[in-house]
């Protein structure tokens, strides 16, 4: 049988995309955040995975189960909490941001569920929290539930995502099991036996999209056009591609380069997003989504916000990346994983825009403020988690 797994966490379901495209089935997502449900399921129900808004915090890894009403044992946990207290972009509160502790109740509902074995992600800076003793006591919880605790971090440009992005991992197996962090697919520089291939860059991801806002751009799916002031649109014009604008802040992507690291975001406040290599603008959702490694078969339907469609991009975990682990995952394990079983169709969906082009422009309009039209902002890292 193909194995069953289940992700705590989920936010748009970028882990579970990778899990499903490793061949291992999710059968089910859970999140708080409903606008990020919407989005898991318009692009996991077709492949068997059901997305359920839920309270992690309270509720028992059985009655998650009866929610989603999953019948037995599960043979993967997966998921990742929260990384805003860990964040080096964040104020790095840890445990004294009531979030933090969402780490443990990961740790918690593997005890409660037993699976044979567990994947768990986060930002980099959650290994060096404490001096590592935060990422520590997570390991030790886990390993005295009876499993050996496998930890690393994990380049995403390294699995073929076009970016800069790190991401820490913990990987269970049953006592006893060895196992090894899959090796990389790409490289800054090809090695001379030719076994990894070069660093996808920000051109090699969006390069073939058009402009936003032309007629060809209206046939992709999320790839709309933000408004900038006529000032904000001078100074992209001026900024060279791998530089950052001084006054607001901006970096500029090079189309033979990594992206950026795409940030979330939270509350009220909107990152700033990089700008287009060629285009006198920032990029738009459906490019994010290329670099986040994301295919454009995976979509935010209406009414979702553009704000909520960047930020749960910027939450993701690259497809990719968390293909790879699973993938070595259910090879280490001996799975019967299935790539072809959990593929799905997604033009057996329903339609995902009901609004016409001039409607969601009107409505983005009703929305506007912020970096994007010029407004000042803090400095902020030129590469985060």
């Amino acid at each position: 049988m193909t194995p069953r797994a289940i992700e705590l966490f989920c936010g748009c379901g970028g882990l579970s995309t990778g899990i499903l495209d490793a061949g291992i089935q999710v059968l089910a997502g859970f999140d708080h955040d409903a606008p990020s449900i919407k989005t898991f399921n318009y692009n996991h129900q077709y492949r068997g995975g059901y997305g359920y808004v839920a309270d992690l915090a309270s509720l028992s890894g059985k009655e998650l189960l009866e929610l989603a009403n999953v019948r037995g044992s599960v043979d993967l946990v997966a998921g990742g909490p929260p990384c805003q207290p860990f964040s080096v972009a964040g104020k790095k509160r840890g445990l004294d941001d009531k979030r933090g502790n969402l780490i443990f109740r990961f740790a918690d509902i593997v005890r409660e569920l037993s699976p044979t074995a567990f994947l768990f992600e986060n930002v980099p800076n959650l290994a060096k929290m404490d001096g590592g003793s935060l990422a520590g006591r997570l390991k030790d919880e886990l390993s005295a539930l009876g499993y050996e605790v496998y930890a690393s971090i994990l380049t995403a440009a390294d699995y073929g995502v076009p970016q800069a992005r790190k991401r820490f991992f913990l990987v269970g197996l049953p006592t006893g099991m060895k196992f090894a962090f899959p090796a990389p697919t790409h490289a800054e520089k090809i090695d001379l036996f030719g076994e990894t291939k070069p660093y996808l860059t920000a051109a090699d991801a969006i390069g073939d999209l058009p402009d936003v806002g032309t007629d060809r751009a209206r046939e992709i799916p999320n790839h709309e056009p933000t408004m900038h002031s006529a000032k904000m649109v001078q100074a992209f014009r001026e900024l060279l591609p791998g530089t950052r604008d001084k006054k607001s802040f901006h970096d500029r992507l090079h189309p033979d380069r990594l992206s950026y690291t795409l940030r979330a975001g939270s509350g009220n406040f909107s990152p700033l997003r990089p700008v287009h290599y060629k285009y006198d603008r920032v990029i738009s959702v459906r490019e994010s989504a290329r670099i986040q490694g994301m295919d454009d078969s995976f979509i935010w339907p209406d009414p979702l916000p553009r704000l909520q469609q960047y930020r749960q991009v910027g939450n993701a975990v690259p497809p990719p990346l968390a293909q790879a682990v699973a993938a070595r995952m259910a090879d280490v394990l001996g799975w019967e994983a299935s790539p072809h079983e959990t593929k799905g169709d997604p033009s057996t969906r329903p339609a995902a825009f009901y609004l016409t082009h001039e409607e969601r422009h009107a409505d983005r309009v009703g929305r506007l403020r912020g970096a994007s039209l010029g407004a000042p902002v803090s400095p902020q890292p030129p590469e985060s988690d």
